[in-house]
């Protein structure tokens, strides 16, 4: 195994058994977090990337990051994750986590999530679309 993949699966390992105890692996749960009938997960969320961006907030200057740009598929495609997430009750991560633990429908998922990104990719390169 090569460093990356050591590098990669040293913190990973924890984040999804964490994760997957937290209950975002559990259709229901995220269901009711996405209808705002059960907090607790919506708080982890909050808290996750409230931590995120105040330990990632020095590497900033550092890393040269250029700031996010909007064009004109950002927003339906963020409606289109949006809705994704909320039928099949898994964002990317979460899939892989249901994998994990045994939840074999969660292919199916990861299928539509890479048919998701190929197909506009696609379309992009064949409609020459401005980005």
């Amino acid at each position: 195994m090569t460093r990356v993949w050591l590098r990669t699966l040293f913190p990973g390992l924890p984040l999804g058994f964490t994760v997957g105890r937290l209950g975002f692996g559990d259709f229901i749960e995220l269901h009711r977090m996405l209808l705002f009938r059960d907090v607790r997960l919506l708080l982890a969320v909050a808290a996750a990337v409230s931590l995120s961006i105040v330990r990632f907030a020095p590497f900033r200057e550092r890393l040269k990051l250029a700031p996010g740009r909007f064009h004109n598929g950002t927003i339906p495609g963020a409606m289109l994750f949006g809705v994704g997430w909320a039928v099949t009750g898994v964002c990317p991560g979460v899939a892989l986590i249901q994998i994990g633990q045994g939840i074999w429908v969660a292919f199916v998922t990861l299928a539509g999530i890479f048919t998701g990104a190929w197909i506009p990719s696609r379309l992009l390169r064949r409609v020459r679309l401005p980005v």
